[in-house]
């Protein structure tokens, strides 16, 4: 069974970011799922924001700020979530369906769909790069923190955690990105990514 995030990514996302320039990275996200990055101008995101481009300068510099301020604050939104989604308790399987969940979610199926998802989704072609690394590292922290809190009360196994629990961390998510790119329908991703909580909470359980 799917558990749903109570509150979504987008919403947390929105919290987060200064409330002067949400409007405008909500119309620099919809522009991106559009055009792409890379196709996207600064007019483009002006206009979907409803404000000069002049306006818009007086927020950002380009179009590469506004995608790395999106990301920094996804992944912002996306830890804080995470680790109140592992905090809630149940078996290890449960916690990382939640989890997984809310970190992927409705953003993952709506960048997913957009025809420029290879771009938007890949480590490499990214302008923010670094902030997604960065981010990812931050993500990993979070499931070694849950993981090293499992093994020290007992209800996950020092064998599966492994001897850095941060590592193996870093190996769910490397198996949960990869799914991004499998070309998987929005519910045939949420199918295998609840089959990948399943397969590493029967793993970590003792």
């Amino acid at each position: 069974m799917t558990v749903e995030p109570s509150h979504s990514l987008t919403e947390r996302l929105l919290t987060l970011a200064p409330e002067r320039s949400r409007g405008v990275l909500v119309a620099a996200y919809e522009t991106f799922l559009q055009f792409g990055v890379r196709r996207a101008s600064m007019q483009d995101i002006a206009k979907q924001a409803g404000i000069s481009r002049a306006a818009l300068y007086l927020h950002y510099r380009n179009k590469t700020d506004i995608f790395r301020a999106l990301m920094a604050h996804y992944f912002t939104a996306s830890s804080g979530l995470v680790a109140e989604a592992l905090e809630e308790g149940g078996s290890a399987t449960e916690a990382l369906r939640r989890a997984f969940a809310v970190q992927t979610g409705e953003a993952a199926a709506v960048m997913m769909a957009s025809p420029h998802a290879e771009e938007l989704l890949s480590l490499k072609q990214s302008v923010a790069r670094d902030i997604i690394a960065e981010g990812t590292q931050s993500l990993a922290r979070v499931y070694g923190a849950w993981l090293r809190k499992g093994v020290a009360e007992g209800w996950i196994s020092k064998v599966g955690a492994g001897t850095d629990p941060e590592a193996t961390a870093q190996a769910m998510l490397a198996a949960l990105d990869g799914l991004k790119h499998a070309g998987l329908p929005p519910a045939g991703h949420v199918a295998a990514r609840d089959r990948l909580a399943e397969l590493f909470g029967r793993a970590l359980t003792p």
